[in-house]
C-alpha cells in the first residue's frame, strides 16, 4: 500500500476499497452521505470524504487525521491474503471473491454502539434514516457540512422525549440508558482488550444490547475479528448454506468454530451476499 498526501488529499493505492460498498451499502456504518464523487462523514470530531480515484481511492481529510482514517478503513489488513490459510469453505470463498473491495471498518466503539442499538428490529433504510436524523438534530456539524453521531452527553441533554419525537420510539430509553452508562464510566474503550466472552458479557449489561448488537459493536467498534453477529440473514445462511440447526447464540459459537479467528470478517461477506441474493445459484450441499 502507498499513501501520497498533497493539497488536503491522500491518494491510496495498493489497497482494495469499494467506497460505496464499505461505507454505505454493507450495513456496517449508517452515517456517511453522498458527497462529490464519494461519501463524506464526521467521526470522533474528524471530517472525511472518501472518493474512488484512478488506481485506488482518495481520502480527503486533515493530514494529522490520516492515521485515524487509515485504521478506520482497516487499510493495514492484507485482505488479499487474509484467508489464504483458512480451511476450505466453498460458500465463504465465493462470497469473498464476489466482494473484493469490501473492508470491515474499525469504528469508534460509541459510534458502533449508537448505531446498532438503533438497528434492533429495523431494516437498513430505516436505520440510516434514524442515524442521520439524530445526527443532524443532536450531533456536531463539521466543515464538510456533515453532522457526526451525537455524543452520550448530547443525547442525555436532549432527553428521551426529544429522541422519541425524532422517531426512535422505544429505542429512545435504550439510547439514553447506554449514554448514561458511558458518561458514568462504563469502560467502552477497554472492551477491545478483553477476551470476547468477557467483552460481550459487559456489553449485554447495557440497556438495549443483546447478543447480536453486542457482537456488532465488538466486531465493528472494538476490533474483535472473531465476533460473529447473528441476525435473521446470518441465521438463514448458516442453516441453509452450512447445515447449522441451533439457536442464534449457539450459531455464533458455531460460526467462530467454523471460520476461526477471522470469523466476523467472513460473516460480513456472507451476510452481504445473503441479504442481496448474490449467491443464489450456489447449492447449499457443497458448503457443508
Amino acid at each position: 500500500m502507498r499513501i501520497r498526501y498533497q493539497d488536503g488529499r491522500a491518494r491510496v493505492t495498493g489497497a482494495a476499497l469499494d467506497v460505496r460498498l464499505t461505507l454505505c451499502d454493507s450495513a456496517q456504518a449508517f452515517h456517511f452521505v453522498p458527497s462529490g464523487a464519494g461519501y463524506a462523514g464526521r467521526c470522533a470530531g474528524r471530517d472525511v470524504r472518501v472518493e474512488p480515484a484512478g488506481g485506488g481511492f482518495d481520502i480527503v481529510a486533515a493530514r494529522g487525521d490520516l492515521p485515524f482514517w487509515r485504521r478506520y478503513l482497516d487499510l493495514d489488513r492484507d485482505y488479499a491474503n487474509l484467508f489464504a490459510g483458512a480451511p476450505p469453505h466453498p460458500m465463504a470463498g465465493r462470497a469473498i471473491a464476489r466482494l473484493p473491495g469490501l473492508r470491515v471498518l474499525n469504528q469508534p466503539p460509541w459510534e458502533a454502539l449508537f448505531q446498532f442499538i438503533l438497528s434492533s428490529n429495523n431494516n437498513v433504510a430505516r436505520i440510516r434514516s434514524l442515524v442521520r436524523r439524530l445526527s443532524d438534530e443532536f450531533g456536531e456539524r463539521g466543515e464538510m457540512g456533515v453532522a457526526g453521531i451525537p455524543s452520550p452527553g448530547a443525547l442525555i441533554a436532549a432527553g428521551e422525549g426529544a429522541l422519541r419525537a425524532a422517531g426512535v420510539g422505544y429505542r429512545a430509553r435504550y439510547l439514553i440508558g447506554a449514554a448514561a452508562a458511558v458518561a458514568d464510566g462504563f469502560p467502552l474503550s477497554g472492551l477491545a482488550s478483553l477476551p470476547l466472552a468477557e467483552a460481550r458479557k459487559a456489553l449485554t449489561g447495557l440497556p438495549g444490547v443483546g447478543d447480536k448488537v453486542a457482537d456488532c459493536v465488538l466486531l465493528f467498534g472494538c476490533g474483535h475479528a472473531d465476533a460473529f453477529p447473528v441476525d435473521v440473514w446470518v441465521e438463514r445462511l448458516m442453516r441453509g448454506w452450512f447445515g447449522e440447526d441451533c439457536g442464534r447464540r449457539a450459531m455464533g459459537d458455531r460460526g467462530r468454530l467454523r471460520f476461526g479467528a477471522n470469523a466476523g470478517l467472513i460473516q460480513q461477506y456472507l451476510f452481504h451476499c445473503a441479504r442481496l441474493g448474490l449467491l443464489e445459484d450456489f447449492e447449499s450441499g457443497e458448503a457443508q
